[in-house]
Formats: structure tokens, sequence, C-alpha cells
């Protein structure tokens, strides 16, 4: 991609239809990503593509970041403001290249299987609501009407294959149907009831995502479906790819299962990030340590080291375990007792992140769970603008990566 030309690296072919330069990187305010939000909507809508930061646009010359805002960015930040901005939300991962001492930062941008991408507000001069952007050969501007029926062709096209693929299923009885007007499930192997009451309150989306409280991007049906003899239900939250740092973090510490944890447990080795839950999804994978272990070995990770970190956590050569000091050792103490008080302002949660760093492997479960519940408080309050809002959030998450390890290790 890059060729060293008399003591500068310089982009091999310039911009493309699949590469987008950019000199700098700012994510706030989100008029000063504009520009990106843009490509980004425009890769998504074509093959998908690269921006990369710290190229100068006309040279194509790697003059590299003049500062660590790209480093020090979260990834779910970025995640929040395509949500905000753009609908159905883009696939983005982040990575960084160094040419002779010089960072290049990258943002990966997946070709959107369901686009168009749409606008759905106005940002700055350069994005604005209901536009549909695409990535041309050295620009990215409003689609054209061909490219449009392109991807609307190649969207029923994808609808067609899989409602065939559905009724095969069907057919061969590995799915069943549902009667509205019944209620009744029927398959193959036999049938079951949903009673009358419940039909009307049972809502059936399609792939896409709802707005949670500074949380994970999910889906959900709602209503109660089991077969008449079940004794017992449990909630499923179906999640969507796009895994964001918050949303690893906040469905353990909620408690909630997801449709594909082993995408949570990928998602760890493409994160600058290294304290996030993972025996918590291991255990509804219902794997080994050791087999996710040779999973995440063979992945092609954005960060090599994160990756390599989570290996040596599963095979017990490391834990989020830290000795405390101090006021959190203090509260170490008492929680270790079982006297346990939620912390009520920002600076209590991080002694008391510290103190759920050092517990030990006697605590019992019942406490256990009510640190977890104190701790999603913590994380809730650690959500703001302020500068330190960063830090607090990486002891949240070494804290709940600890919990992850006395509740669930065992396990597995």
């Amino acid at each position: 991609m890059f060729v060293r030309e008399i003591g500068a690296w310089r982009l091999v072919g310039g911009e493309t239809d699949r590469i987008e330069c950019k000199a700098g990187f700012r994510l706030q305010p989100e008029d000063r990503f504009s520009k990106a939000l843009r490509a980004i909507a425009g890769l998504a809508n074509n093959k998908g593509g690269y921006i990369l930061f710290g190229v100068t646009d006309g040279t194509y010359q790697a003059d590299g970041l003049s500062d660590d805002v790209f480093t020090k960015s979260d990834i779910s930040l970025l995640n929040r403001i395509l949500a905000s901005a753009l609908d159905p939300v883009p696939h983005v991962t982040k990575g960084l290249i160094e040419l002779g001492g010089k960072q290049v930062g990258v943002l990966y941008v997946e070709k959107h299987d369901h686009g168009p991408v749409i606008a759905v507000k106005n940002v700055s001069q350069d994005v604005k609501e209901g536009g549909i952007y695409f990535r041309y050969v050295g620009e990215t501007r409003l689609i054209k009407p061909g490219e449009l029926r392109q991807i609307i062709a190649a969207r029923e096209q994808r609808a067609v294959a899989e409602f065939s693929a559905r009724m095969n299923r069907v057919a061969v009885g590995k799915e069943a149907t549902i009667d509205l007007d019944s209620g009744e499930v029927a398959g193959t192997s036999g049938k079951f009831l949903i009673d009358k009451s419940l039909l009307s309150s049972i809502q059936f989306v399609r792939e896409g995502e709802f707005d949670e409280k500074k949380g994970a991007p999910a889906l959900r049906l709602i209503g109660d479906v089991e077969p008449v003899s079940a004794v017992e239900r449990e909630r499923t939250r179906v999640i969507r790819e796009n895994v964001t740092p918050d949303a690893v973090v906040r469905n353990f510490l909620r408690n909630e299962k997801v449709a594909e944890p082993t995408q949570y447990i990928h998602f760890q080795a493409h994160s600058q990030r290294k304290w996030f839950p993972v025996w918590f999804y291991i255990d509804q994978t219902r794997s080994t340590a050791s087999e996710v272990a040779e999973d995440l070995r063979k992945q092609v990770a954005t960060y090599p080291s994160s990756r390599d970190a989570l290996v040596d956590r599963l095979a017990g050569k490391d834990a989020a375990f830290r000795q405390s000091t101090g006021k959190a050792e203090a509260l170490r103490a008492k929680l270790a007792r079982g006297d346990i008080k939620a912390p009520t302002d920002i600076d209590a949660d991080v002694v008391f992140a510290g103190a759920v760093q050092a517990l030990p492997t006697t605590m019992k479960p019942k406490d256990l769970e009510s640190i977890r519940t104190a701790l999603l408080d913590c994380l809730d309050r650690a959500q703001d603008t302020d500068p330190r809002s960063s830090n607090r959030r990486g002891a949240i998450y070494r804290a709940a990566c600890r919990l992850d390890e006395l509740l669930y290790s065992k396990k597995r």
C-alpha cells in the first residue's frame, strides 16, 4: 500500500474508490468529524475500504498524525457518533500503521450488507439529512441513480435468497411455522401453542437496532413464547455484530445473554483495551477455555498484543487481580466480609473499582451479584464528557473483568 521514496513514505496509487486520505483526526466536536463521517457512509455503500489519517491529500505522503488523539479515541465513542448520524450503522474497526517512526491511523469500513446507509441528521455542511453517499474514485459524493439501483437490486436478491433458504429449512423440518390466528407453532417433530392473549403483544422485528440508554445496540422479541409445559423462561437479547467496549462490559454487568457470544470474544482482539469480561461469554458458547484460546490464535487481530494477553488469561498466566492499597484496601476488606455499600459519586467509584479488582476467590456468589449491580451504576456515571471518564472506565472495566473471573472462570 505504501512505498518508501527519498526518505518518505507515499501511498501507492493515491485515493481510489476504496481508500480516502485525511491529514488529521478529530472525533469531537462532531463537526470536525463530518468529512470522515461522509467517507464512512460512502465506503459502506460501495465495496467498503479504508480511511487513512496522517496521509496528506494531494501528495499522498505519510506525514503521520500530529498528536495522540487517534490512538486515545475510544471506539465506543466512534460507534455512538455513527449510530446517531447514520442508519443502518456501518461496521468500523480501528488500527494503526507505523511508517518510519510516523503513525498513520486506519479506519476500516465494511461493505454494509443491508444498505443503503442513509444520513439521519445534518452534520456540518458535509453530511445532509436523508443523503445517501457513495465512494467513487477519488471522491465521496451523493449517490447517482445507477449505483442506488444496484444497491436496491442486490438487497432484493438477498431477500429472495434468504426467503428461499428459510422455506427449504421449513420443508426439511429444521424450522417451524406459526399460525398468527390460532397461535399454533408447527414443525415436523411436533407442535406447541402460544396463548392467544399473548399474540397481540408479540412484535416481530427485522434486522436493525433500537436505542438503549448507553448500552449495546440490540434487537429483541417482545412477548413470552414458550411450550405449554415449560417451567422456566430465559431471556435472550439478540446483539448485532457491531460490538463496542461498552457493550461487552454492560451486557456482563446486566447478566444479559447474547445471541452471538463468540463475536464478543473476538472483539477483544480488535480493541486497544486489555481488560474485558470473557468467561461470561465463554460460558454461553459451551466451549472450553483451550478451544476458545485456539480459535483466538487463528484470528487476524487488529491489536495482536490484546489478543495475546487474552490468550494468556485463558491459559491462567494472567488475571485481572490487582493488589489494592489505601482506601481501596480498606473497602476491599469490607466487601470480603459481605459489607457491601454501593458508591454514589464518581470519586467513590474509582475506590470501589480498585477494591473489586483485589477481591479474593473466597467471595460468596450473592455478594458478587450485589457488587455486579453496583458496578453497573459506576459504569453509567463514567459516560460523561469529563476528561477523567476514560480513566474511570478503565478501572471499572478491569473490576468487571475480575468479577467475571470470580463468577465464571471455574465453570470452564
